[in-house]
């Protein structure tokens, strides 16, 4: 018997947009996301992480209207990681209301903002990351890999 597929991890998530630039501002000035180039003779916009190429792509919408409203089956949030300490949630909520977006759904480690197409984007700290991180094989190889000139 064959054995199931077993995802590895989180290549990347699509979103459909209404305007590039609104997109490009929100995930590269307001959230800091890296650019990473564009597709589709423009019409994809590239954000990473810096982990892989992208994380995150935003292909300019083929139809015009609202997407499925609140709690209809679909995309409900994406989250990303702003650090690990209280202190960056906090500096992550002044950066956010610098930029006249609203917060909600607050709890003790996350918020919560909309980004220009009215997707939920969760910002959040998580105190394990470092040591997530730590026990990828892209950050050992880094930390066990020789020295150049050595």
């Amino acid at each position: 018997m064959e054995t199931p597929v077993r995802v590895a991890e989180l290549g990347h998530v699509s979103l459909y947009v209404r305007d590039l630039d609104a997109a490009r501002h929100f995930y590269h000035d307001v959230l800091g996301l890296m650019d990473a180039g564009t597709g589709k003779g423009g019409r994809i916009l590239f954000f990473s992480t810096g982990v892989h190429h992208h994380d995150l792509s935003c292909e300019l919408a083929r139809t015009a209207g609202p997407g499925p409203p609140p709690g209809a089956p679909g995309l409900y949030h994406i989250a990303f990681a702003v650090g690990r300490t209280s202190d960056d949630l906090d500096r992550a909520r002044r950066w956010v209301e610098a930029h006249g977006l609203a917060r909600f759904g607050e709890t003790d480690n996350s918020f919560s903002i909309r980004d220009p197409d009215g997707n939920q984007i969760e910002l959040y700290v998580d105190s394990t990351l470092s040591r997530q991180i730590a026990k990828t094989p892209r950050a050992r190889a880094k930390t066990t890999a020789p020295k150049a000139g050595r």
